[in-house]
């Protein structure tokens, strides 16, 4: 019944045909609409609910016209997305477009849409384009662009210039040079370790300033990267030192010391010093690290492990202080060494006791006797240097005193003596102007006499001061002398004691009261320490016999009895005479000749001159079995021939080093016991000297810096300094001269533009000064 109403509705009405075409062709409009997203879905929505009533429907004139009308409507709404569709195209594209990635585009400049680009060196006009022209011709420009600061023509090519002497800045000398990014990078950082400066420097708009004046074409590295540079500089001078050990020296001597950073860490410096080869004294800084604890085995293991890491299997001997865990880890380390059998003397002379710090308990003791007048003074100065307004004051006074340009005032460390020395020496000169500064200054006398303040210096207390200033120089030259790490100390330090023995008993039999009490109670520390020979590394007396100005002289005897008296001076110069002896048969076992370099062969040689060839092996033959009945001597040895000849002169311009090299061919196992003997330190100073550097590098603004870190600066520091001595320790008196020849050349100036007729505002630069 469905399919017969169905075709009655179809035969019924003729005009549905049409309505139904007309239909077919909007849907198929409206498809391909939706297609290209030109239809919103509400459009398309109506239009199916109009199709779909005129199906059921016969054809209507008014839907016809209301479809028309519809129709109507559409070209506006497919205008204005077709529009919306070309931005979106347009963002596309811009979300596509990339920036320049040629380095080119930092030397030219180019308009927006132009299809030339401008030199900025030299103006000129070049085409550009991707697709025809690309970047080839503008980087054959700016190798040609006589204007461009970046050009390099032949970077193979050195060019010659004029360099300043490093010494006279006013002499040149001509040197070739080129441009190489990664020289000048390992030259910044080894700027860097050697001025101890912070990492962060190279990224100061002050420094990247001079770097685009001086070289532009430098690209200065980041602070990263300068400190993996460091790090890179610290490893290849480490690999290049371990070779020159290996390849230099057998022994080392070492002396180590411990130190305590603001940041309460424990560091231990290890200093290796030895003789090479060219008979050249050495000493480098081969380990600066955290220890793990106080007791002396702990000690002695970071020790050993510093040592295996270098590759340092032979240790003469330990130079460390007093304190009582450096005597268990030099015992340590004797355990080692002899377990190995790499030891001389089974480690009898490897504990060397610090001269140094001796001397400073010895005249720290002293210091005590005069306490009160060293405040008194130390109190004063502090007054004068703690305002400008008061050191231009007191330099006013001293030139009414004339003592104008005679150095300036320092103000000492309580626990360093020398320094104590260096400020009761300076103020002992300004005794009248402290009198005149006291009558200028009231507050002067005011605050030094307040509560818990020593008072004014006092008539007595300048005279204190001015004799204890006399009597510690002896000591601060002597300290001076003993402290050297750059030349051998070990064969004068029996002439430096002999010298303080000789000056505090003249002191003790001073009339002078203050002379007698300073002396006996610097003679109550000495005896301390030095009075028992026993007491004494006996390797200090076999170091003098070993200069060949002296050896075993009636001056070393005579001295040597001098120093401890007839019965113990009798045991110590026979002691010596033995040590030295057995040292020399132990070092010739080590590298003398074996016997059959020695020996003549027995079986006779048929070569040229047969007969006296034939004629020695008899005698050889003879002489060994001593079956001849002739008492034949035999040789002497090396160390009798050396002892028997003549002494050197005795003339300061003797070079022990070399004499020793000279005649190291003479005496070959001697010259062996020489080489370690003359190396070890008497003091441990060249390990105290890097925790000054230490402190700078770990201050309170840079204490975030690791222990490796810290390692590898100081190390590295003072490996690249060894030709190129640096001191960063203030020099005031250096200052001040500068500062007043600097004023007095301005005031020159200002008198000479006065007399002139130049008005007052005239602008004094640099260049004027330097002129």
């Amino acid at each position: 019944m469905r399919r017969t109403a169905e075709g009655a509705a179809v035969a019924g009405s003729s005009g549905d045909g049409d309505a139904r075409a007309t239909g077919r062709s909007q849907r198929t409009e409206h498809g391909r609409r939706q297609q290209h997203q030109v239809i919103n879905v509400s459009v398309m929505a109506e239009q199916s609910s109009r199709i779909s009533h005129s199906d059921t429907s016969p054809y209507n004139a008014s839907n016809l016209e209301k479809d028309s009308h519809d129709g109507q409507q559409l070209p506006d709404q497919q205008q204005k997305e077709t529009t919306e569709a070309e931005k979106n195209t347009e963002n596309a594209k811009k979300r596509k477009e990339m920036a320049p990635r040629s380095e080119v585009w930092n030397h030219f400049s180019k308009e927006v849409n132009a299809t030339t680009v401008t030199c900025n060196y030299c103006k000129s006009e070049l085409a550009c384009g991707s697709k025809r022209n690309g970047t080839s011709s503008l980087l054959k420009h700016l190798t040609t662009c006589k204007r461009n600061p970046h050009s390099n023509k032949d970077d193979k090519q050195p060019t010659l210039q004029a360099t300043p002497n490093q010494g006279d800045a006013s002499k040149c000398s001509l040197t070739t040079w080129r441009f190489d990014q990664d020289k000048l990078r390992d030259a910044l950082a080894e700027m860097v370790i050697v001025d101890e400066l912070p990492f962060a420097f190279v990224e100061k708009p002050g420094f990247r300033r001079f770097v685009a004046k001086a070289c532009p074409r430098f690209n200065v590295p980041s602070r990263r990267t300068v400190t993996r540079d460091c790090v890179r500089i610290h490893y290849r001078e480490k690999v290049k030192l371990k070779k020159f050990f290996k390849e230099s020296c057998e022994r080392v001597c070492v002396t180590t010391d411990t130190w305590t950073s603001s940041q309460k860490q424990n560091f231990m410096c290890v200093t290796a010093h030895f003789i090479d080869n060219d008979w050249v004294l050495h000493k480098w800084i081969i380990g600066f690290f955290l220890v793990r604890g106080h007791k002396g085995e702990d000690i002695g293991k970071d020790l050993e492990k510093c040592l295996v890491e270098w590759g340092i299997d032979k240790v003469f001997s330990v130079t460390v202080d007093n304190a009582s865990p450096n005597d268990g880890a030099v015992s340590y380390i004797k355990r080692i060494m002899n377990s190995a059998n790499a030891s001389i003397g089974r480690g009898e002379y490897m504990h060397m006791r610090c001269a140094a710090h001796i001397l400073n308990l010895i005249v720290t003791n002293g210091l005590k006797e005069l306490d009160i007048s060293v405040k008194r003074v130390r109190a004063a100065v502090k007054f004068v240097k703690n305002s400008p307004a008061r050191i231009t004051k007191f330099k006013k006074c001293a030139e009414l005193e004339k003592l104008a340009n005679k150095g300036f005032l320092s103000l000492d460390v309580c626990t360093r003596w020398n320094s104590t020395f260096l400020m009761l020496k300076a103020a002992a000169t300004y005794e009248k102007v402290f009198v005149r500064y006291e009558e200028e200054d009231p507050y002067f006398a005011i605050e030094l006499n307040g509560d818990k303040m020593p008072g004014v210096p006092q008539p007595e207390d300048w005279d204190n001061a001015s004799k204890m200033a006399e009597f510690l120089e002896h000591f601060y030259k002597l300290t001076l002398r003993v402290s050297a790490s750059n030349h051998c100390t070990s064969h004068i330090f029996f002439h430096q004691i002999a010298d303080i023995i000789v000056l505090l008993r003249a002191w003790c039999g001073s009339g002078d009261p203050l002379r007698r009490e300073m002396g006996e109670r610097m003679l109550d520390k000495y005896n301390k320490y030095w009075a028992d020979h026993k007491s004494f590394n006996i390797l200090i007396f076999a170091a003098v016999a070993l200069d060949p100005r002296y050896k075993l002289s009636n001056y070393i005897k005579i001295a040597t009895f001098e120093m401890f008296g007839q019965i113990n001076g009798e045991e110590v110069w026979t002691k010596m005479n033995t040590t030295l002896t057995n040292l020399f048969q132990e070092y010739f076992k080590l590298y003398g000749p074996t016997e059959q370099e020695v020996q003549p062969d027995d079986a006779p040689s048929f070569e040229e001159d047969s007969n006296e060839s034939l004629m020695s092996s008899l005698i050889a033959k003879r002489m060994r079995m001593n079956d001849c009945g002739i008492s034949i001597s035999p040789s002497k040895s090396e160390l009798e021939k050396y002892l028997t000849e003549d002494n050197e002169a005795n003339s300061s311009k003797f070079n022990i080093l070399e004499w020793w090299k000279v005649n190291s061919s003479r005496f070959p196992v001697l010259s062996r016991l020489a080489r370690d003997v003359l190396a070890f330190p008497i003091s441990t100073v060249a390990s105290e000297s890097a925790f000054s550097t230490g402190g700078r590098i770990l201050d309170e603004f840079r204490s975030s810096l690791t222990p490796f870190m810290v390692q590898a600066l100081i190390c590295t520091q003072d490996w690249l300094r060894r030709e190129i001595p640096v001191n960063n320790e203030e020099n005031e008196e250096l200052l001040a001269n500068l500062e007043d020849a600097i004023l007095q050349e301005l005031s020159d100036l200002s008198v000479a533009n006065a007399k002139s007729g130049t008005s007052a505002g005239v602008h004094i630069t640099i260049d004027d000064i330097e002129s």
